[in-house]
């Protein structure tokens, strides 16, 4: 009889760790100083950075930041923070800047240089041009859960809340060096062109998961968990449900916001689930209305109520939202109505577009506003 390996481990979302820790990871991208567009360099800060601080991605211009477990959003955020000064100074001691924004304003993907990893080669060859151009740089955040089918019910419900996480962090509108109209450009570019992205459908039971993956994997289409890049997945190998809607952010407080919301939005659904109040799973159809709205135009959109089938402002939905979940948690959210009250960052690149005429100089203040981030 042939042995039946899986990629779930027996002890997921089992074991003995405190449900509501919290964890993030940032993208962030390295560039040219003379000529400000996307250079190599992350192979060699990561070969001598502190051990589970930073991972390499598919391209040799990005590396990803990694927080350690922490009980408060703020603990997260100082990791995320101190990280950042670090590859800055390794970024000027190679001859680089350092960026972070959903797209980097005027990098060109066929330029870039893809890691000679198997894992990486592996999907350069499955996925060819739609892999090579995926220059796209994401915030993660993760809430630990402890028990498989409220991981579920988590998963499932979190999927509605995509376009909202999507709305608030927007940060990428330009791609190539081209204005695209849309707020997030990430999204354009990742999540509609590439097969196991996206918003996914609602799985309903841990055995409707497991099947899934069984399938993924016994067929040879994923050699790993993470070759499944849904905007919201399970990690059962860490215990926790992902948020990947986000754009990564330039300005730090937004991330440290963004963290304490996916606690806040987490807490009110395990709550639901313990509680026995369980609330309707919304079709993916209908998420995608709404998420397209988002990476359009962000909060200045409208987004369609899933019971009334009206169409309301994206930020009054967001501020009735904020409203909701400050009932019905302790966190402090303050921040979140902050990104309310202010440009996003999509915002802020297309404000210095209008004052400049010039995406490098986009890409140039993007660079700017990175350091200052970090600095005093």
């Amino acid at each position: 009889m042939t042995e039946i390996h899986t990629l779930i481990p027996e002890d997921a979302f089992e074991k003995d760790l405190p449900e509501g820790t919290l964890g993030a990871e940032e993208e962030l991208w390295l560039a040219d100083p003379e000529s400000l567009k996307l250079a190599g360099g992350a192979q060699k800060i990561l070969a001598g950075a502190p051990e589970g601080h930073y991972t390499g991605e598919l391209i040799d211009c990005e590396i990803e930041s990694n927080a350690g477990v922490h009980e408060g959003p703020e603990g997260v955020l100082e990791d995320l923070v101190s990280r950042r000064r670090y590859l800055l100074d390794e970024a000027e001691r190679l001859g680089r800047l350092l960026g972070v924004s959903g797209t980097h304003p005027i990098g060109d993907w066929r330029e870039q240089e893809i890691i000679d990893q198997p894992h990486y080669r592996r999907l350069e060859e499955q996925l060819g041009w739609l892999i090579k151009r995926n220059n796209t740089f994401a915030l993660h955040t993760h809430y630990a859960v402890n028990g498989r089918e409220k991981a579920i019910y988590l998963y499932d419900r979190l999927r509605e809340y995509v376009p909202h996480m999507l709305a608030l962090s927007v940060n990428s509108p330009f791609w190539q060096g081209e204005l695209t109209d849309m707020r997030s450009s990430r999204i354009l570019i990742f999540s509609r062109s590439i097969h196991r992205a996206g918003v996914p459908d609602p799985l309903g039971s841990w055995d409707e998961y497991t099947d899934y993956v069984d399938y993924a994997y016994r067929s040879g289409s994923i050699h790993k968990l993470g070759e499944i890049w849904w905007d919201v997945r399970p990690a059962p190998q860490i215990g926790t449900v992902e948020l990947r809607a986000c754009d990564a952010q330039t300005d730090p407080w937004r991330t440290g916001a963004l963290t304490t919301l996916t606690a806040a939005l987490c807490e009110t659904l395990v709550e639901e689930y313990e509680s026995g109040e369980r609330r309707p799973i919304r079709p993916t159809r209908e998420i995608e209305e709404n998420k397209w709205s988002a990476q359009r135009f962000g909060m200045s959109g409208n987004f369609v109520d899933h019971d009334s089938h009206e169409s309301i402002a994206t930020l009054k939905v967001l501020g009735h939202w904020l409203e909701d979940l400050e009932s019905r948690t302790k966190r402090d959210l303050s921040a979140v109505a902050r990104i309310l009250d202010e440009p996003t960052g999509a915002d802020r690149q297309l404000e210095v577009y209008r004052e400049t005429g010039s995406a490098y100089e986009v890409a140039r203040d993007v660079v700017e506003r990175t350091k200052s981030s970090v600095e005093g």
